[in-house]
């Protein structure tokens, strides 16, 4: 399970990450939640550096993701400096 992979080792990674909804994108992890009480509550916060869906999001902003939404992903390299 993703879930249990996409642990906080990969802070300030970058990942390219595939979600259940099609979307690809490459992106610098700011933060990992990781949280025993409910499923809910793990997720991501990252930076976008770039998505298959460039219509439907602003490259360059931070966004969330639950983790259970993550279908994949791969780490591409360390920190963007």
């Amino acid at each position: 399970m993703i879930a249990e992979q996409l642990t906080r080792r990969f802070q300030d990674k970058r990942l390219r990450i595939e979600f259940s909804d099609g979307q690809t994108a490459d992106v610098l992890v700011l933060v990992v939640s990781e949280c025993d009480k409910h499923e809910d509550c793990r997720g991501i916060t990252y930076d976008l550096i770039s998505t298959n869906w460039r219509d439907r999001v602003k490259q360059g902003s931070a966004y969330w993701a639950d983790l259970k939404d993550i279908k994949n992903f791969e780490v591409i390299g360390g920190s963007v400096e």
